[in-house]
């Protein structure tokens, strides 16, 4: 089962962007995305590619950063896409995930709270980098 069907059902518009669409197809998703009025839900299940790159929608408030990275330049962009001026933004929210049983994620993730901090985030919940004091949502 794909990604985007195990959100049918809570999300309007679920569009995907990867490396894998034809250029037509990804003309399209973008035309998609920008034809969306503010008031329209919407998620955006993007690769790397897009959103260090092809990428901005000023109406983004929320990301999940579920890939191992650790250089605080990458973090900066990444949330960069979420501080897009926007009449209906008041706050932004990043949820990161790590797996703390692999000690190289355990290693990047602790890299990126140290840049979050840096750059003044307010990191609430787990932000020692505590296994024992982890959390675990299960959305399906």
């Amino acid at each position: 089962m794909k990604l985007e069907e195990l959100f049918e059902g809570v999300a309007k518009n679920i569009i995907v962007l990867t490396g894998n669409l034809s250029k037509q197809e990804e003309k399209d998703r973008l035309k998609l995305i920008e034809s969306l009025t503010d008031n329209e839900e919407r998620l955006i299940i993007a690769t790397r590619k897009y959103i260090e790159e092809k990428f901005d929608n000023a109406r983004l408030d929320t990301l999940f950063l579920v890939m191992p990275i650790a250089w605080k330049g990458t973090l900066q962009q990444y949330v960069g896409r979420l501080h897009r001026v926007h009449t209906d933004k008041n706050v932004v929210k990043v949820y990161d995930y790590v797996d703390y049983q692999v000690p190289e994620l355990k290693t990047m993730y602790e890299k990126r709270m140290q840049g979050c901090r840096s750059m003044d985030y307010n990191v609430q919940g787990n932000d020692e980098g505590n296994s024992s004091s982890g959390q675990q949502m299960k959305l399906f």
